[in-house]
């Protein structure tokens, strides 16, 4: 008996598979530096940014030298306003890097909000030798289409005002790698009738011979 085609082999091996997400990280240096881009409404890479105030896609506060997660150009804005982000494709995870204008260890530096969620606070610490308060934010759970993100507005425990904020490294989940199980299992089974259909005509013409 001979044994299953190579392409047969493949698809069986395609159709068990499981459905996996690939991480997508934005650095918002991918259009450049110059003009600025404004982020409210702005639609790119399968999330709507939306920002209430002023706030700039590929923006720079002066990192080199002073911050060590975050680098320019970044999304940078008010303190005062709240960042949305709404996803194309549900995420399971959402990472980002945040640098605020203080030299100052912040314990609510920021509020992350999600359906479900009561918000998650987060801090920053300052870096040795710098003008900002730096800090990372990472959740991994039920996936979420919608988030927001709240900012420490007011003066810090030295008395400095904490007015801007910078977001780097926005990292979540996206797309498909391998074939959803649906599709999987329809081929599954498309490439087992087809062994079959291939099996009862070998034995036919054994039989003939």
């Amino acid at each position: 008996m001979k044994r299953p085609s190579t392409f047969l082999l493949l698809l069986l091996t395609l159709a068990a598979l499981p459905t996996s997400s690939f991480a997508t990280t934005i650095h918002f240096d991918e259009f450049g530096t110059t003009p600025l881009l404004n982020v409210d409404g702005l639609h790119v890479f399968g999330v709507t940014f939306h920002f209430n105030g002023v706030a700039d896609w590929n923006g720079q506060i002066g990192t080199s030298g002073n911050a060590v997660l975050v680098s320019d150009p970044l999304l940078t804005g008010a303190t005062t306003g709240t960042l949305t982000l709404d996803f194309d494709v549900p995420t399971p995870l959402l990472r980002f890097d945040i640098a605020l204008l203080s030299l100052d260890t912040i314990p609510s530096a920021f509020t992350v909000t999600f359906p479900g969620s009561a918000g998650v606070v987060g801090s920053t610490v300052p870096q040795p030798a710098g003008f900002y308060s730096e800090g990372s934010f990472q959740y991994s759970g039920a996936p979420i289409a919608h988030a927001d993100i709240t900012f420490f507005n007011g003066t810090d425990s030295s008395g400095g005002m904490v007015t801007a904020f910078g977001l780097d490294n926005l990292t979540y989940q996206t797309g498909l790698q391998t074939v959803p199980e649906p599709a999987g299992g329809v081929l599954l089974t498309g490439a087992l009738l087809l062994l079959g259909v291939l099996g009862r005509r070998k034995s036919r013409c054994r039989t003939v011979v």
